[in-house]
């Protein structure tokens, strides 16, 4: 018990140490949509429509995904809820649900082999390999530490239900839980299956056809109530022979990457392979090895012959047999790995077992977890920020069109416009008919005051992609700055039949219905608005604009002062607030606000102007 629980604290405190660096990285990737842009995580009435629709329904875009995780969702919806926007909330829970997971495999291995050695030095490999940073550092990579979590959870407890079937009540919330993470978890009554299999244990076909009901349910509910997340039912475009090479290539890459973790990258792409290719063969010959060497050792040595088999049989979700997204990727390997680290410290049992090796062996799986650990260290640092980011993973993907996109946004957060617009043509370049990039880069000319080239620009995305609903909110900006009201109301009520949960195109409809002085409506819409997104700075501010016009100053003060709560940086919600002080004849106060407002934009000239004057009079 001493050792168990010295064991657990070493994890716990490697976990945080290895990854402490990663803590302040960047939202990157698809961070933006799921997390950083996403309404759905920022209201706890949005429950309901996380666990009916898709993983990205909720982001700014309406951006869609044929996934469906709302496990996921939620764990950002309880970070949001504590941190708001401060990415080292979302890091430090992704770091947390890795110890957890590392601490579940010390668990199981323990459970299943009742050694030390393996379970507390297999927990640690997995802990410190650098190849699950993609999982760990990233934060929209939570999906698969929350599924493996309760997967593991789910076979410790069935484990355990060999003596006490009460536990089979943990077992099947445990799974269900691991099944609202990430699909890849439909492979579970396989392992369960493979344990009876390997372990002769026998069956309680009570148990498992109990277990067997949830993934069932699950596929029936994902194909009827669920149909509208599955946008599009995916034909291949490529024969399962084209496929299966790449699978072997795959094996050979991911063998390489435990035992020499270098190279580390996100992009690995849909590329095809031939079986004359010699990581094919090479991959093809170890996996027959492999395969038979657990066929032949499942009587009298379980453990070898468990760990081959869990590689192989957790690997299928991802197999590329049926068409998935690359035909590999670093963060599959987070569950399969489990397996290839069981045999590695398993190989080392023996001389841990001879006294005069004892010492050395340790000494070794130490020596290679610290070499680990450094890697590890040294990766979260690609992770870190977006520019050097995307600028390292072109390296390994020169010709991705996402990467060059995503490289532009990075560019146009920080200002780097010219820059911005290099990446956005050459993403065009690559992808003719890639809507996301001709709205980007009509965003960037609307920026600089090319408003008819951003028109041209944004008209054309939606000539390629009708349902891009930013591009119709970003027409209605400029139809509102050029004064064609009815024709920006237009474009607006367009975004919003896309996506009913455009928090900016409500806001800014609202301006324009005040505008025309048409109140009640622009307040119903700006309300709207802030019940999408209640940390919306901007609407707070046009509501408290809406109060000022009919002279509720008082309450346009409290809808000020809450912009500033959620935007301390909100030069106009300063300014509006110096004006309701004004009316409330509160000049002392509206000094202050105007200050403020300056000292965040000192050019601002209407603030100038009004704080000149109060201060000339007083």
């Amino acid at each position: 018990m001493k050792n168990i629980t010295i064991s657990l604290i070493l994890i716990i405190i490697l976990g945080f140490i290895i990854y402490a660096n990663s803590i302040n990285g960047q939202f990157i990737w698809d961070d933006k949509y799921l997390v950083r842009d996403n309404v759905y995580i920022k209201n706890f009435t949005h429950i309901p429509d996380i666990f009916t629709q898709g993983i990205g329904s909720g982001s700014g875009a309406g951006r869609q995904y044929s996934f469906y995780r709302p496990l996921q969702l939620v764990t950002y919806l309880i970070d949001y809820s504590i941190w708001r926007l401060d990415v080292r909330g979302y890091h430090l829970t992704n770091i947390l649900l890795h110890i957890l997971v590392a601490s579940a495999i010390f668990w199981l291995i323990h459970l299943l082999y009742n050694n030390w050695f393996i379970s507390f030095f297999t927990s640690i490999l997995f802990l410190t390999h650098p190849l699950h940073t993609e999982v760990v550092t990233y934060i929209s990579g939570r999906a698969d530490s929350l599924a493996v979590l309760f997967m593991l959870l789910a076979f410790i407890f069935y484990i355990k239900s060999e003596n006490n079937k009460g536990y089979l009540v943990i077992v099947c919330l445990s799974y269900i839980l691991a099944l609202l993470a990430k699909e890849i978890s439909l492979i579970f009554p396989v392992i369960l299956l493979l344990y009876h299999y390997i372990f002769r244990k026998k069956i309680n076909l009570f148990a498992l056809a109990g277990i067997l009901i949830i993934p069932v349910t699950y596929i029936l509910l994902r194909f009827t109530l669920l149909k509208s997340i599955i946008s599009v039912i995916i034909f291949p475009s490529t024969s399962l022979i084209d496929r299966l090479p790449g699978f072997f290539v795959a094996i050979f890459n991911y063998l390489k990457l435990i035992f020499f973790p270098f190279n580390l990258h996100m992009q690995y792409g849909k590329a095809l392979f031939s079986f004359s290719d010699p990581k094919a063969l090479l991959g093809c010959g170890v996996s027959i090895l492999l395969i038979v060497l657990a066929y032949r050792k499942r009587k009298n040595d379980p453990l070898l012959s468990f760990s081959i088999f869990w590689f192989f049989i957790t690997l299928l979700p991802v197999a590329n047999l049926y068409p998935v997204n690359a035909y590999m990727a670093e963060h599959w390997m987070y569950l399969p790995s489990i397996g290839i680290f069981v045999i590695l410290v398993y190989g080392l049992i023996h001389f841990y077992r001879e006294r005069r090796f004892k010492m050395l062996t340790i000494v070794a799986v130490t020596s290679l977890s610290v070499f680990y650990s450094f890697l590890t260290v040294r990766q979260n640092i690609y992770w870190r920020e977006s520019i050097p980011f995307y600028q390292r993973t072109l390296k390994y993907a020169p010709d991705s069109w996402r990467l060059h996109n995503n490289l532009g946004l990075a560019y146009q957060e920080a200002n780097k416009s010219e820059d911005a617009i290099r990446s956005f043509r050459r993403a065009i370049e690559i992808k003719p008919d890639y809507a996301e990039a001709y709205h980007n880069l009509g965003y960037i000319s609307m920026s600089l005051g090319r408003k008819e080239e951003a028109v041209d620009l944004f008209k054309k995305a939606l000539d390629i992609e009708p349902d891009l609903s930013d591009a119709y909110s970003n027409l209605g900006a400029i139809y509102y700055t050029n004064n064609q009201k009815a024709e920006a109301i237009s474009a607006y009520q367009k975004a919003l039949e896309i996506n009913p949960n455009f928090a900016k195109a409500y806001n800014n409809l609202g301006v324009i219905y005040l505008s025309l002085n048409r109140k009640e409506e622009a307040k119903r819409l700006i309300e709207k608005a802030i019940a999408i997104d209640p940390d919306y700075s901007d609407a707070y501010n046009n509501l408290g604009n809406i109060y000022s016009s009919i002279q509720r100053f008082r309450e346009a003060v409290s809808f000020y002062k809450q912009a500033l709560k959620i935007n301390p940086q909100n030069a106009s919600a300063y300014y509006n607030l110096g004006l309701a002080y004004e009316a409330l004849n509160q000049k002392a106060e509206a000094i202050s606000a105007y200050q403020k407002a300056l000292e965040i934009n000192p050019h601002y000239a209407a603030v100038k102007n009004n704080l000149g004057i109060l201060l000339d009079i007083q």
